[in-house]
């Protein structure tokens, strides 16, 4: 028994020993890379036209299509994700037969570095690619190794089975030098597929409350009325609800139904299920008296609640930008209203304390506690006059109103410290 009871010990201390090993291999002290994405007015426009180009929508189900996407559009988006959903960086290099990924982690305050820095180089297959290898700092991992350790990371991501789902309509990745092909066999139903495994049961059961109390809200004669007329109401029902839930949970999904609500889009696009909830009666919703602004607040909230301040601004400023070329013209109104909006979206899930304190200050908010004041703002403006009045995005009068507009959001409550 001593000598079993010796020989697990041994073990104990021999496996411990491996893993610090392992982590003062895989952790640096310095970042391999540095550049943050940011996305421009223009990148938003050029995603836009790739998806219309190659929307694949308009396919008969089963049919196969190609779509090719350059290095420079994947390396933007793998590091705006990255920049997102992990607080790091990301960089992508395709050559011929393969591709090359590199991130940069940050991590929390620890004695062995503050940075992760990986590599996953991929191989071209006769289908999806193959990792040939990967790199944990000064660790190296072969294929064989780094596949189950990438499996079990993704598991934790989204269930094996929805990722199964999307991988059966690629069959085949080329690498080629700067430039990706994708081949796959379009399914009709992937969108509804996919829409599902977005959503946890709970985030749809959070929808569906939200979407029921809204739906009682509408109940009324008035043909238009106030965005706090339905955000008080439906952030005191947050706030009850986050006393024995989360709270970034509950603002997400109250945001994402709001807005839904007020450019009458159904619920059923993203939630299929939906169909079987109460439907709200479509009325004009207002923020200092337009409904215009209400739209371009909300927007903004759900883009920074779900996706991120830096995505949410670009759509923003590229939305106006596009209206000074033929449109409504470039409008600081709707500017004031874009960047209000995401504040709050960042702020109602920055942490569950933060959401809380968001829920109580809107849960009895007016008007001009959540948004500021924005009729004495230039809008209307064409794109000569925008440019020769303020310089364009990069001039200084134009600078000096946005931050005058900055000054007036950082002064509502939900803003204050």
């Amino acid at each position: 028994m001593k000598w079993i009871a010796k020989s697990l010990l041994s073990t104990v201390l021999l496996l411990a020993l491996l893993l610090g090993l392992a982590l003062f291999l895989a952790i640096d002290n310095t970042p391999k890379l540095q550049t943050r994405a940011d996305l421009t007015p223009e990148q938003i426009a050029r995603g836009k036209l790739i998806f219309r180009q190659n929307d694949p929508r308009s396919l008969k189900s089963g049919a196969i299509a190609r779509v090719g996407l350059d290095q420079q559009e994947l390396d933007l988006a793998i590091n705006y994700l990255a920049n997102q959903y992990a607080n790091g960086v990301a960089g992508l290099r395709i050559d011929e037969d393969r591709a090359l990924i590199e991130a940069t982690l940050h991590l929390p305050a620890n004695p062995l570095g503050g940075y992760l820095n990986l590599t996953m180089e991929l191989r071209q297959s006769a289908g999806l690619p193959k990792v040939d290898h990967m790199s944990v700092g000064k660790l190296w991992i072969p294929g064989m190794l780094a596949k189950p350790l990438l499996n079990l990371l993704l598991d934790t991501i989204q269930p094996a089975a929805d990722r199964q789902a999307f991988a059966n309509i690629v069959k085949h990745v080329q690498f080629q030098p700067r430039r990706l092909t994708v081949t796959y066999r379009w399914q009709a139903d992937l969108p509804r597929k996919l829409r599902g495994a977005l959503l946890t049961p709970e985030d749809q059961l959070r929808l569906e409350a939200y979407q029921r109390y809204l739906a009682e809200l509408s109940q009324t004669d008035k043909k238009s009325a106030s965005l706090t007329d339905y955000s008080k109401p439906l952030f005191k029902l947050a706030l009850q609800r986050s006393a024995s839930g989360d709270p970034i949970a509950e603002n997400r999904a109250l945001i994402l139904v709001l807005t839904l609500y007020v450019n009458q889009q159904r619920l059923m696009k993203i939630v299929p299920e939906s169909r079987f909830w109460p439907h709200p009666i479509w009325r004009q919703i207002t923020l200092n008296g337009r409904d215009d602004l209400t739209k371009h607040y909300l927007v903004s909230a759900m883009l920074a609640a779900y996706s991120g301040t830096p995505l949410a601004d670009a759509v923003g400023l590229f939305k106006e930008i596009e209206d000074s070329r033929g449109g409504s013209g470039f409008s600081f109104n709707d500017l004031a209203a874009d960047r209000t909006g995401t504040r709050m979206g960042e702020q109602a899930v920055a942490n569950p304390a933060l959401a809380r304190k968001i829920q109580s200050i809107l849960a009895s908010a007016d008007e001009h506690q959540m948004m500021p004041t924005t009729a004495d703002l230039p809008e209307s403006l064409p794109e000569a006059e925008f440019i020769r009045s303020f310089g364009g995005t990069d001039g200084e009068a134009y600078k000096q109103l946005m931050q005058d507009i900055e000054n007036r959001i950082a002064l509502l409550p939900v803003n204050r410290n």
